[in-house]
């Protein structure tokens, strides 16, 4: 098969920050999926002759796994599988042959959903665990039946959508003779129709959804902001767009038959550009990996109960972790407060307890240097507070030569949920607040804008001649960068209401000058952030989703400190979180570990360990 490579979309590929993508051709002779690479190259991915179908492909956020629905025909097709690194193929069969389509990855990679007769005949939508069932295959092809797989909802229903982590799906409802997009809110266990119309894609970061709908006798492509509800109409051609599917970069792609066969188009600033052509055939239902430059792995977990807001620190090939919180989000009794205290072994990817520190706490920072490890205050239970919390002043410090922990000194007020930073052998404590209750019922505190300097060759602690600027903020992420102190997203001052930041924030500690970088793309807090190879990554957080609703999400967002613009790499983490915490494996590689998020009805903190590196 010879393609027919357009100059347009050299120069696109080259720019943009998509890697892979799949698509259905279809000519007088077959029914096929192909893939075309980064590199240009092109394969055709079903092996069956002439007279087996394949179609509706997906590929994975990283680009090494797709899954399409092959067969004898529209009554006998089942799920094919392949992880294009080992070159393995599995194949996933219904009890009874029927008409299994639109197979979907969850960008985390953990769920494959699809569509599939249900009880009644009628196709409904289904998902199963592709981890599990996939790697419980073993490496050679294998047909699986899927029979264990779980029904999502009872009607009638096509082109399933899934967030990154499944926690709410978009589809197209066939009901009372209408195509109806639906969403489907897993967690609350709610449904709500969006438009009329069919075949939904999802953003990558979830915000928006494309779909198609009729009018004036010809389909055209419509989005919906989904935290806004505006609905905008993209296409207004007299020819037929059908199939959207969104890039990284947040640029649509469908497929056309303007010019009478169905190509490929990009809609670029509402102008169309071609992306590829295939002569004498119909090509369409595209779908984008992510950035397939990036490499993700899962480690061994935490030892101990899952908890988040803890602090970590990497030092000499260790990464100790301190304190946290246990349970469920908000809630702070007794027994939610850790004092635990461990180390991770880089080379032999094992955890191992230490001594706790003298206090139960979360919300603090650690720092590491010589023989010692810091702990920096911290939110603590106070049964002399309502609210029952305070923040604290300690100053501890833990000797790993001998396993034990000692109290050296006070910062100069209680602080927690704010940022230590280290520079040229200081720790500069920077922002947070002060939770301790001024009067009953305080749930306000108050939010610092100092900051606090924890000289690490003296032990002493003083205030920095200079302030944070406004606004005030906790619950960000703070981190080094060529001698300066980074200060990402965060929570804005009040209790009573969430004032999401979207502020990157730079301060010289020398001069104690401040200027603001390229702000997110979004308002987030609880976010973990590093720098990895020049890039400034950003992890996860909270995202605001309506007057009350907020949602974690699981976005890999990059920006190149050369540049300054920001990007959806279009990875995701494994799983939806916040309040999760950054550092350095090794130069090349970073560590996210724990954190806390919403999912499958459970609000509950992680123990996951994952790394990522390019």
């Amino acid at each position: 098969m010879k393609c027919l490579v357009i100059g347009m979309f050299a120069l696109m590929a080259s720019a943009s920050a998509f890697a892979d993508f799949v698509y259905m051709k279809e000519d007088a002779t077959s029914k096929s999926v192909v893939l075309r690479s980064d590199d240009q190259s092109v394969r055709t991915l079903n092996d069956g002759g002439p007279g087996v179908w394949a179609l509706y492909p997906d590929v994975s956020a990283d680009g090494n796994e797709v899954v399409f629905s092959e067969g004898a025909g529209q009554g006998d097709l089942h799920l094919t599988y392949k992880d294009l690194r080992k070159n393995l193929t599995q194949r996933f069969k219904l009890p009874q042959k029927g008409m299994l389509l639109h197979s979907k990855f969850s960008k985390n990679g953990k769920w494959i959903f699809y569509s599939a007769p249900g009880p009644q005949g009628k196709n409904v939508i289904w998902f199963f665990d592709r981890m599990a069932t996939v790697e419980a295959q073993g490496t050679h092809l294998f047909d699986f039946s899927l029979e264990n797989a779980t029904m999502l909802s009872d009607e009638e229903a096509y082109f399933p959508r899934p967030s990154s982590d499944g926690n709410f799906v978009v589809y197209q409802r066939n009901s009372g003779g209408k195509k109806e997009i639906v969403l489907f809110d897993r967690i609350e266990g709610k449904k709500r129709v969006l438009a009329e119309g069919m075949s939904p894609a999802l953003s990558f970061d979830e915000r928006q959804i494309a779909y198609t709908a009729k009018a004036d006798g010809n389909w055209n492509v419509y989005i919906i902001d989904r935290v806004s509800g505006a609905v905008r109409q993209l296409t207004r051609d007299p020819r037929d767009e059908l199939a959207p599917t969104f890039r990284p970069d947040g640029t649509l792609v469908f497929a056309s038959n303007r010019e009478g066969q169905f190509q490929l188009f990009r809609l670029h600033e509402e102008k169309w550009e071609k992306l590829i052509t295939e002569a004498n055939a119909d090509i369409y239902s595209p779908q984008f990996s992510g950035e397939t430059g990036y490499q993700q792995k899962l480690r061994a977990p935490f030892i101990g109960t899952a908890r988040s807001s803890f602090g970590t620190v990497a030092h000499e090939g260790k990464i100790y972790m301190a304190g946290g919180h246990m349970g469920a989000e908000h809630t702070y009794p007794p027994e939610s407060f850790s004092d635990a205290f461990m180390v991770y072994d880089v080379a032999s990817d094992a955890w191992r307890e230490l001594a706790p520190r003298p206090r139960k706490a979360h919300g603090f920072q650690i720092a590491a240097f010589g023989n010692y490890v810091y702990a920096f205050g911290g939110f603590a239970y106070s049964a002399d507070h309502k609210p029952r919390w305070k923040s604290l002043v300690e100053i501890d410090r833990y000797d790993i030569r001998t396993n034990t922990w000692e109290t050296i000194g006070a910062l100069a007020e209680p602080r927690s949920s704010n940022a230590a930073v280290m520079i040229d052998g200081k720790v500069y404590l920077v922002g947070g607040w002060n939770s301790t209750p001024k009067f009953d019922n305080d749930a306000d505190g108050k939010f610092h804008d100092t900051i606090e300097v924890f000289d690490l060759a003296t032990e002493k602690v003083g205030l920095a001649s200079f302030r944070i600027p406004l606004p005030l903020r906790r619950a960000f992420t703070g981190i080094e960068h060529d001698g300066k102190i980074l200060l990402i997203g965060g929570l804005g001052e009040g209790a009573s209401h969430f004032e999401l930041l979207n502020r990157v924030t730079e301060i010289n500690p020398r001069t104690g000058e401040t200027r603001e970088l390229t702000p997110l793309p979004f308002a987030t807090f609880a976010p973990a952030a590093e720098i990895l190879k020049g890039e400034l990554l950003v992890f996860g957080g909270m995202f605001k989703t309506g007057a009350w609703d907020y949602e974690y999400v699981s976005h890999v967002y990059g920006m190149s400190l050369n540049d300054k613009v920001w990007r959806h790499t279009g990875r995701s983490l494994k799983e939806t979180k916040g309040f999760s915490q950054v550092f350095h494996v090794t130069p090349e590689t970073l560590g996210i570990l724990g954190g806390h998020h919403y999912s499958q009805g459970m609000d509950t903190p992680v123990r996951t360990f994952e790394t990522i590196e390019r």
